[in-house]
C-alpha cells in the first residue's frame, strides 16, 4: 500500500539536519592565506559564512566573497569538506566547505566589509594557523594540501 502524504512526523525526527558554512581560501602571490577578523568573536577566519535557505554553498561563497571584500571573482573547486557533531554558534552540527578562491595579486583591491570585520591580513601559513586554530582546526593545511594535490580533502568527524 502506497502512503501518499508527508512523512511521518517520527522520520522527519530522525534526519540528521545541520548547518552550511561556505568559505573560501585564498593566497597572495607568495603563498600567504588570506584570512579576515570578524567584530563579533575572537579569533581570525576565512572569508565565508552561513549558507541561506534555498542557495547552493557554491552561491554562499560566492556571494560572501562579495559582501565581505568586496571582489566578484569565480569560485574555484571544493578543497575542503568539513563536518563537525556540533557548531560552537548553534546546538547542531555543521558542515563545512572550503573553496579555492585563487590568488589575489592586488590586496588594495579588497574593500572590507566594515560592519562585521576589523581587518583582513595575507599571512605565512604558520602565522594564519595559530591565529585560527580554533575557528579552523587543522582547515589551513588541508586546503593547502588539496590545492597542491589538486584533490578535495574530506574531513570526518572529530
Amino acid at each position: 500500500m502506497a502512503h501518499n502524504g508527508p512523512p511521518p512526523q517520527e522520520f522527519i525526527d530522525s534526519i540528521a539536519v545541520s548547518f552550511t558554512v561556505a568559505c573560501a581560501f585564498f593566497t597572495d602571490p607568495a603563498g600567504r592565506v588570506l584570512l579576515v577578523k570578524p567584530n563579533y568573536r575572537d579569533g581570525w577566519a576565512f572569508v565565508g559564512g552561513l549558507v541561506d535557505k534555498g542557495e547552493s554553498p557554491h552561491e554562499a561563497c560566492a556571494r560572501e566573497i562579495k559582501e565581505e571584500i568586496g571582489l566578484d571573482v569565480p569560485v574555484g573547486d571544493l578543497l575542503l569538506l568539513d563536518w563537525m557533531p556540533q557548531a560552537d554558534f548553534v546546538n547542531a552540527p555543521l558542515t563545512f566547505y572550503l573553496f579555492d578562491g585563487g590568488v589575489i595579486d592586488d590586496p588594495d583591491r579588497i574593500r572590507l566589509q566594515e560592519d562585521e570585520l576589523e581587518e583582513f591580513a595575507f599571512l605565512p601559513s604558520e602565522q594564519a594557523v595559530a591565529l585560527s586554530a580554533e575557528i579552523n582546526p587543522g582547515r589551513i593545511e588541508m586546503a593547502l594540501e588539496a590545492r597542491r594535490t589538486g584533490r578535495t580533502v574530506y574531513q570526518p568527524s572529530r
